[in-house]
């Protein structure tokens, strides 16, 4: 467990101020980096969707606060229905850190979210900036309490966080290549976990180079394959290779069986224990092989990607936000190091679980999650090149690069405002790009 503890001793700096929300820039940025993965519009929708659509997985990872949807919702369409109707939510910024969010704008009586609507009792007093299907650009947002983010007491559920969307959840609206999604998502909830199970595959499995065939049973597409004797080289025969993840799955089960439904994740502070409860839940398990996942860049030295790297040693800090998933990766190199000698990675069990915690999330109503083994661990890597691994994960929002400098985004990072080349050289179109 010693390379988990290596991190760098600096403790994260305060969150930097973000006042505006710019969707068509943010659009632009997000889709350069899914294109990097080799990830269409429309796998770039349903990976985010699915993330944000863990409802007792709370933004309080990180620098946000409150839900991404209201309490009751696990993984499924109602992350899609909220966002589809492209109403009733207002663009404002935290009281603590200043990041930017919309809320629920809590005027209508029979909706879900309504329920946890920071806004709610400031009915009539408080500006809405409206999110609306035509409007990208909101400025000078106002400020919500944090603790109004943080708590909402319920009425029909138990007290949550407010209900709340990144401006990355509303970019997604911008383009007709992700909207159509959204609708459709949004009144097929099968049909978004199967294309949900597609593009986790795809980016799980960016830059594998030993695939060893499913411990999740055959799926229907893309087709299964045999047990390869390279993959029996390093696990065994088939049965003992069945027999192995059956025992690592059943681990993975107890994690979250014995975990909460929302955990905190919790930020490193300079008196930082690694004794946190509360720190470890199937969505932060999600978030966590998400994250290792989008660090892929097949055109870099340091290719990045599920197979080759960790958020360890030096890593531990570039998480994508300032170590607040260092307790979920220590809980899983823990199950890792108990088949260790079996030749089982961290990077393999980091993914099994986090599908699995996709599944978990959904309630089993996804029924089989794509998993092969293989992955091998690399070696651990200096912070120069950590930071430049999670340089490349997405923000939860973007600015046109005219604004750079005078704007910052939340994050740990010194590159976190930087988008990639490409985008850096796209013109930011000035007029919603819904056609």
């Amino acid at each position: 467990l010693c390379s988990l503890f290596s991190f760098a001793n600096s403790v994260p700096e305060p969150d930097p101020i973000f006042d505006t929300i710019d969707l068509n820039a943010t659009y632009v940025a997000i889709k350069h980096i899914f294109a990097r993965m080799n990830l269409s519009p429309k796998e770039m929708a349903v990976l985010i969707g699915a993330g944000h659509s863990s409802g007792k997985g709370s933004l309080e990872g990180g620098t946000y606060h409150g839900n991404w949807v209201e309490s009751a919702t696990m993984m499924g369409s109602g992350y899609f229905q909220l966002l589809s109707g492209g109403h009733n939510w207002c663009a404002v910024k935290s009281s603590d850190n200043g990041n930017a969010l919309f809320v629920a704008k809590g005027t209508q009586p029979y909706i879900a979210e309504t329920e946890f609507s920071p806004l709610r009792k400031y009915r009539g007093k408080f500006p809405c900036l409206e999110t609306d299907p035509k409007r990208t650009l909101f400025e000078n947002l106002p400020t919500v309490p944090a603790e109004e983010l943080m708590y909402q007491p319920g009425v029909w559920h138990k007290a949550s966080g407010a209900a709340a969307f990144l401006p990355v959840d509303f970019a997604l609206n911008v383009a007709n290549e992700t909207y159509e999604h959204i609708l459709a998502w949004a009144f097929d909830e099968r049909l978004f976990f199967k294309d949900f199970q597609l593009a986790w595959a795809k980016l799980t499995e960016n830059g594998q180079q030993l695939r060893c065939s499913s411990v999740n049973g055959p799926l229907d597409n893309p087709a299964d394959f045999n047990y390869s004797e390279e993959c029996a080289a390093r696990f065994g025969d088939e049965s003992s290779y069945q027999e192995l993840w059956s025992s690592i799955r059943s681990d993975i089960k107890g994690l979250f069986d014995s975990s909460p439904e929302r955990c905190q994740s919790l930020r490193l502070t300079a008196h930082r224990t690694w004794d946190s409860k509360g720190s470890v839940c199937a969505p932060s398990v999600l978030r966590l092989g998400f994250h290792v996942s989008a660090t892929y860049d097949p055109e870099a030295d340091h290719v990045g990607g599920s197979s080759f790297a960790t958020f360890i040693g030096p890593c531990v800090m570039y998480d994508g936000c300032a170590g607040c998933l260092q307790d979920t990766q220590l809980a899983l190199q823990r199950i890792q190091q108990r088949y260790q000698h079996l030749n089982v990675s961290l990077a393999d069990v980091t993914i099994y679980a986090a599908g699995l915690a996709a599944a978990y999330l959904s309630e089993l109503r996804l029924e089989m999650m794509p998993f092969h083994p293989g992955r091998v661990d690399p070696p651990i890597l200096e912070e120069s090149a950590c930071k430049e691994l999670a340089d490349r994960l997405p923000n939860p929002a973007y600015l046109p690069t005219s604004k750079v400098g005078k704007h910052t985004l939340a994050g740990m990072l010194d590159g976190d405002l930087q988008t990639p080349n490409e985008a850096k050289s796209l013109d930011m179109p000035g007029e919603s790009l819904i056609v």
